[in-house]
């Protein structure tokens, strides 16, 4: 709401010249200036009548101000000991009227002062002094709402950079930082009622890593969480962004194709298995590598539940084990409906795993 009305801006400094140009109309000053603590500086400016060459040494003489409680005129600041010598005073801008009213919050906390300067002497009435009293107030609740806003907006970007922290541990398997079991199921679920709803094609791939009790056994427990990251990442980088990817549960990963027919997803499995082939490993025991074998299936006519494409799926994934593993394997909803795709390459360098 508050960046809807423009009460926060995009650029870093809240200009507020406008309450300047105001009060120089209303005052018949020609150089006004809000001259504020550093802490409120450097995100609010309210001036007028104050080149860009002269800004900071007006907000450094305009500080002697910020030590009257009350407002002020001073009507020739040359035959005042206390800013004779000041260089705006002695030099450019020749500072001679000098008068302020302080900026505060409304228990006290000062701001600054907004201060009123001319080049020639001059005096404020009581009545001028007053309305100096209320342009002061109203840089006043402009900078408290301001200051509250941006505050807000802060606590809100915390809120919410904290619930997605939440978010991606509720649903992020911590070793791989891709889904969970629970958080795959579920999206995996809305993605097949969408393939249904819209009629589109959407592939399921099952798949886990070749003998790997004997990777932990020979090469460790580090390495085996290695082998894990290093193929979760190399599946997350061959796959798309509208792609989900899953770690079902220790070795076992689950890929979700939305709009992807069987045929697509038979070339990305054998180029996913292809590729983990060529991952290299090395341990105290020795280098090694590894193979995968995948199951992959597809919602049948009319499926909604998922369950029934990644338990295909998932049989699929057996039976390559039991054919030879290091291989893929495609059934359908009907047991006879199964084929195996057969490898390109040589079994030849599975290696230690």
């Amino acid at each position: 709401m508050l960046q809807r009305y423009r009460i926060l801006r995009s650029e870093d400094v809240h200009n507020a010249d406008h309450i300047a140009r105001a009060a120089s109309l209303a005052l018949g000053a020609p150089i006004v200036i809000a001259a504020l603590n550093e802490r409120y500086r450097n995100w609010y400016r309210a001036a007028h009548g104050v080149s860009e060459g002269k800004f900071d040494s007006l907000q450094t003489f305009c500080a002697s101000a910020n030590l009257s409680d009350e407002a002020f005129a001073v009507t020739d600041a040359r035959l005042e000991s206390y800013f004779a010598r000041e260089p705006a005073v002695t030099g450019s801008p020749n500072v001679v009227f000098f008068a302020g009213a302080p900026l505060s919050d409304p228990d006290g906390k000062r701001f600054g002062t907004l201060c009123l300067i001319d080049s020639q002497p001059r005096t404020l009435t009581l009545e001028q002094l007053e309305l100096l009293k209320s342009m002061a107030h109203i840089v006043s609740q402009d900078i408290c709402v301001c200051s509250a806003g941006r505050y807000a907006v802060q606590d809100l970007i915390d809120a919410e950079e904290e619930r997605c922290a939440l978010y991606d541990l509720a649903v992020t398997d911590p070793l791989t930082k891709t889904l969970n079991r629970r958080a795959f199921f579920r999206f995996a679920e809305r993605e097949v009622q969408r393939a249904h709803r819209h009629n589109h094609p959407i592939s399921v791939l099952m798949f886990d890593i070749d003998h790997f009790k004997r990777v932990n056994d020979i090469h460790g427990h580090a390495a085996g969480d290695e082998v894990i990251v290093r193929l979760s990442r190399l599946v997350a980088d061959s796959i798309r962004d509208t792609d989900l990817l899953g770690r079902l549960g220790g070795e076992e990963f689950g890929v979700i194709l939305p709009e992807t027919g069987i045929e697509a997803a038979l070339l990305l499995a054998n180029r996913l298995r292809e590729s983990a082939r060529g991952l290299s490993f090395k341990s105290a025991e020795g280098s090694f590598n590894i193979t995968i074998s995948m199951g992959i299936s597809q919602p049948e006519m009319g499926e909604t539940d998922i369950n029934l494409s990644l338990e295909r799926a998932d049989k699929a994934l057996y039976r390559a084990k039991r054919l030879g593993r290091d291989r893929a394997e495609l059934m359908s909803a009907s047991p006879e409906g199964a084929q195996i795709i057969p490898l390109p390459l040589p079994r030849g360098a599975a290696g230690a795993a």
